[in-house]
């Protein structure tokens, strides 16, 4: 298994976790496992382009590494705005407030829309790239 294809094995895991967590109520964690899987997703983008792997968890820095690479990741500007306070939010006392239902689910929904984003950018036809997987 390639590099790129680890991360977003990894990717896919934390959105299935976060959709396991949503059905017993832990909404916090949920939002930590989606924003955990968006960064895996662009991380995955970045291996795939042989780029260096930050140690970062800014959402909105990985955004910019694959912008640079690749224009039309800054259709997933928004989702990334979104995503990006979730790697602290709801994780310790300082920051913790319970999300509500509403919340998770969009959180769940906008983490989707990066994955496959991500995914579809090495789907591509010019990348010769066909295993990997897409969610729904």
């Amino acid at each position: 298994m390639q590099e790129h294809e680890k991360w977003l094995r990894i990717a896919k895991e934390d959105l299935l976790a976060a959709k396991a967590l949503i059905k017993i109520e832990l909404y916090g964690s949920v939002s930590f496992h989606c924003q955990q899987s968006a960064e895996k997703s662009l991380k995955g983008y970045l291996a795939f382009k042989k780029q260096e792997i930050i140690k970062t968890h800014d959402l909105l820095k990985l955004l910019e590494l694959c912008m640079v690479i690749d224009r039309s990741f800054e259709t997933q500007l928004l989702v990334v705005n979104y995503l990006n306070p979730f790697s602290t939010k709801f994780r310790y006392p300082s920051e913790y407030d319970i999300p509500d239902l509403e919340t998770v689910k969009n959180t769940i929904k906008y983490t989707e829309k990066i994955l496959n984003f991500s995914l579809k950018k090495i789907n591509e036809p010019e990348t010769g790239q066909t295993s990997i997987f897409f969610i729904n």
